[in-house]
């Protein structure tokens, strides 16, 4: 088995202890972020412009954007476009449209007119 994956995989040989394949919990992205921050709260989830942001902060964010995605009618299923720049807010609305099971998509803000015509379009957004 190990020859034949070097035979496929040559890179393999460089990974050290690091698993070839990894095990993945049976939980939504989400579902994963909030595990997270209700088992370590106090550690880092994202820094931006210099401001550590904790789990337990993203954790808030992230009820508090699937509220108000339902508020406007967003639910599980839908498919939304995001088209927002690399801030704290697109994570927290990423992580809040799969919270509440909707499908996200996301766009470059300084995408072309066609360009976001294109992607809304093809993802029926």
């Amino acid at each position: 088995m190990v020859l034949e994956l070097d035979k496929k995989a040559p890179w393999l040989k460089n990974y050290g202890d690091v698993k070839f394949h990894l095990d993945y919990p049976e939980t939504t992205m989400s579902g994963a972020v909030l595990e997270t921050a209700k088992n370590n709260p106090d550690f880092s989830a994202l820094a931006f412009m210099g401001r550590e942001i904790s789990y337990a902060h993203l954790a808030y964010k992230i009820d508090e954007c699937a509220k108000a995605f339902k508020a406007i009618g967003i639910k599980e299923d839908d498919r939304v476009t995001l088209c927002m720049p690399n801030v704290p807010q697109t994570v927290y609305c990423f992580y809040a449209l799969n919270r509440i099971g909707a499908i996200a998509t996301m766009i470059h803000p300084l995408s072309a007119v066609g360009e976001i015509e294109f992607y809304l379009n093809e993802t029926e957004s």
